[in-house]
């Protein structure tokens, strides 16, 4: 038997197969197309929720400090400065608006999630963070960060210290120590360690009576 005769008997095989290889690969690219079609409309049909309106008093964040703000950021979501943009997810703050806006329970489900991308395509971190801490349920019945620092300390946020801010955010952190006390310390160290608070200053908070 010639070399001709092996490739002419074997050319309906490997022909078999090249038709096969061929089907897959044009099912597996129709899968992908249509499942980035159905998320794509999945994505389109959840629309981004209503900028909420607190009938409580707001605090403009302009007039507050950074090293206040950071002391709920650190207690809520370090990395929110840091987060890039994720087209189906967002920032722990940004899910938890967004849950709140919308009257939804599941912070994690995709759908708060999808919301909270397009509030982060839409706002800066600065005006999302507002957004959160204006609307934030800090304990007790206790709705807003404006209302908090009046009902705990008497005075209005820009006039808090770091180590009362630490103690109004201690309530939202996800993962908060059960001992209020550590849960503040907890929040301080984490400051100190995103570089938002320096080992002096650390030194020098005294937890508030």
């Amino acid at each position: 038997m010639t070399m001709v005769d092996v490739v002419q008997q074997s050319s309906p095989r490997w022909s078999r197969r090249r038709r096969i290889i061929t089907a897959i690969v044009a099912i597996d690219a129709f899968i992908v197309l249509f499942a980035a079609v159905a998320a794509t409309q999945f994505y389109d049909s959840v629309p981004e929720p209503a900028e909420l309106r607190p009938q409580q008093a707001v605090v403009d964040l302009r007039e507050v400090p950074m090293p206040v703000l950071n002391t709920f950021v650190a207690a809520v979501d370090p990395d929110f400065y840091e987060e890039p943009f994720r087209p189906w997810s967002g920032s722990l703050i940004t899910r938890r608006y967004a849950a709140t806006a919308a009257d939804v329970d599941d912070v994690s489900s995709w759908r708060v999630g999808i919301m909270a991308s397009k509030l982060e395509d839409r706002y800066t971190r600065t005006e999302l963070l507002g957004f959160y801490l204006n609307n934030a349920d800090f304990g007790r019945g206790t709705v807003g960060l404006a209302t908090a620092a009046q009902t705990r300390f008497g005075k209005p946020v820009a006039q808090l210290s770091v180590a009362e801010a630490a103690v109004l955010a201690v309530p939202l952190a996800p993962d908060a120590d059960a001992d209020p006390r550590r849960a503040w310390e907890s929040v301080l160290d984490t400051m100190v360690e995103r570089g938002w608070l320096s080992q002096a200053e650390r030194a020098t908070q005294t937890y508030p009576a």
